[in-house]
């Protein structure tokens, strides 16, 4: 058995109300790149699934940027930590690494040689540096801000000229190298913080957004201001970032008043105004116009494709989690992929192109535990307190089955539908509870084989129960775990049962009887476990951030090992058809791997 990566669904860009999104292209205009947890990603703007993750960074990353020459890409996080890396391999090879800024880093800038950058943000005793990439030796000194830089760019042709945007209302204009500070090129024209300044590609002219909703243009070569933006058609909220058309004139802005624009930057008009929705994560936090892609990013994380000749509504939005995902589920009727993230947000996933659409409805207030399929209904269940059936084919949320604590588990057979809480086994039968089982044990997941009950607990026990009409019958324990249970799993042909617990073991049972023994290649605790269609195998997910796939007919062979397939930790697992499995993990992607047996 061999199992190779075949696609990425990646996680979508890291926001904060109020703060500019940086999202950057290749100089191809392929791919994107931008900062999501503490990983970099870099997604094809055609497929999105299409996608390569970077996962070296020690904390939080705020910004990616490819060098001119298209071979690195230079990325920064909240300590200040500057990476260049290699794009063309899949090892994504560390060229260098320096400590440029005592905090966090939001913007970088290359030369257009490929060979100097320009890193702004925050810092005890400077805001900014230029340094030589590959010996990280300064070539000027980026000064003349009293507080934290917001945005940086540098003039592509010769002489190179770099202007910088900070929180003290200031543009700053400097010529090198070695870069040195030469004036304010925007005094008095931004009563807010300035959050995104770029130069035209041909370097001739700078645009510069603020957040008093105010544009400016300025002289590429001089700093000279030439004109500002239409201020009869200006945004009506703060505008965060700003691109320019490889035309040179015209200039994509996004704005906090839940709209994008294209000016002409040399009339100082209005072209078009692109419109969102009216909810708060309809705000426009960072915008793109990479060859004939116009992107924009919103609150929420969604990336959206602008139509210019439909500014009602974008062609195409890429939605995504951009928190952990901690639970999937596959249905084979559709061929769906359903995944839930630590913020209550469900996604249906159609796999062939990588975009999801939303539930509508009532929600899930908290994080979602368990999703099962069953037919046309996606059973869920949360910390909330609750259950939902609810319909797939109207994507619409159904109303809440209210449990005594946070929901961990659920299962069903046929019309029947067993529920676990932190306190209770609960039996739901057409919508309603029909009985409840207390549990002094703490049930931690549940799995269900026509009448017989398997609850797994906290007391590193497994508590079988029969199902007689709506009532529960305990029957007898399975106690081989030495770890709290962490997850159950009946096979598809009914013989066997699955568990995995707290202290890294995985076991099959069939019966009373363990059928495998000494299954403990994880080395951190079992996330879930999942069977093959053919109940030959099985896969496991750990916080150890492997998965593995086990032989249920030869139970001493050794697993397959899919090393480092997340980062932080694997939550969960399922096969879906055609020989794929999906992973979901801490990092918010989920990857689908091809399994050849």
């Amino acid at each position: 058995m061999s199992v190779t990566l075949k696609n990425i669904i990646a996680p979508t860009p890291s926001t904060t109300r109020g703060k500019p999104i940086p999202i950057n292209g290749d100089p191809k205009g392929e791919n994107i790149v931008y900062a999501s947890g503490s990983s970099i990603i870099i997604r094809n703007v055609k497929n999105p699934m299409v996608a390569d993750i970077y996962y070296e960074h020690p904390c939080q990353t705020t910004v990616g940027k490819y060098a001119p020459s298209g071979n690195y890409i230079a990325s920064g996080d909240i300590q200040g930590n500057l990476r260049i890396w290699d794009t063309l391999q899949k090892e994504h090879i560390l060229k260098a690494t320096y400590k440029v800024l005592n905090g966090a880093i939001l913007d970088i800038a290359w030369t257009s040689d490929s060979q100097r950058l320009v890193v702004v943000g925050d810092g005890k005793e400077r805001f900014g540096a230029a340094i030589l990439w590959d010996s990280g030796s300064s070539c000027g000194e980026i000064t003349g801000h009293s507080k934290i830089i917001l945005s940086c760019d540098i003039k592509s042709s010769r002489p190179f000229r770099v202007a910088t945007g900070g929180e003290d209302f200031a543009v700053n204009w400097f010529e090198g190298p070695p870069f040195k500070f030469q004036k304010n090129i925007g005094t008095g024209d931004f009563t807010r913080f300035v959050n995104c300044v770029r130069f035209s590609p041909d370097g001739s002219k700078l645009v510069t957004v603020g957040a008093d909703k105010k544009s400016f243009v300025y002289d590429g070569k001089t700093g000279e201001k030439l004109i500002e933006l239409n201020p009869a058609q200006q945004h009506t909220g703060g505008i965060y970032s700003c691109s320019w058309s490889n035309d040179n004139v015209r200039v994509l802005t996004a704005s906090a008043d839940k709209s994008c624009k294209v000016w002409d930057t040399t009339t100082g008009q209005c072209l078009h105004t692109f419109t969102f929705g009216s909810d708060v994560n309809d705000q426009q936090l960072g915008c793109l116009w990479l060859g004939e892609s116009l992107l924009s990013v919103n609150l929420a994380g969604e990336i959206s494709t602008l139509n210019i000749d439909d500014a009602t509504k974008p062609s195409r939005i890429i939605k995504g989690h951009n928190k952990l995902v901690g639970t999937i589920a596959f249905d084979k009727n559709t061929g769906s992929l359903f995944s839930a993230s630590y913020d209550a947000s469900l996604l249906q996933w159609d796999i062939s192109t990588g975009l999801a659409t939303t539930f509508t409805g009532p929600a899930h207030k908290n994080q979602i535990t368990s999703i099962k399929i069953n037919g046309d209904q996606i059973i869920t269940c949360a910390m909330d307190d609750s259950v939902k059936i609810s319909s797939i084919s109207k994507q619409t949320y159904g109303e809440s089955i209210g449990v005594d604590s946070p929901a961990q588990g659920v299962a069903f057979s046929g019309d029947v539908i067993v529920a676990v809480s932190m306190k209770t086994v609960y039996v739901i039968k057409g919508g309603k509870i029909v009985s409840q089982t207390a549990a002094s044990w703490e049930p931690t997941s549940v799995a269900i084989n026509n009448t017989e009950v398997s609850v797994g607990g906290k007391d590193n026990k497994i508590h079988v129960f029969t199902l007689n009409g709506n009532n529960l019958t305990a029957s007898h324990t399975l106690d081989n775990h030495r770890g709290a249970i962490t997850d159950l799993s009946y096979s598809p042909c009914g013989k066997y049962l699955a568990s995995g617990c707290a202290n890294r073991e995985v076991i099959v049972w069939s019966g009373k009887d363990a059928k495998s023994k000494g299954w403990v290649n994880h080395t951190a605790r079992i996330n879930a476990v999942s069977w093959s269609d053919d109940s030959k195998y099985i896969a496991t997910a750990s916080l150890d951030s492997q998965v593995y796939i086990w032989n249920v007919e030869n139970p001493t062979a050794s697993p397959v090992q899919i090393k480092n397939s997340h980062l932080g930790g694997v939550n969960d697992v399922v096969f879906g058809s055609n020989n794929e499995l999906f992973s979901s993990g801490n990092e918010g992607a989920i990857k689908i791997w091809s399994v050849s047996i």
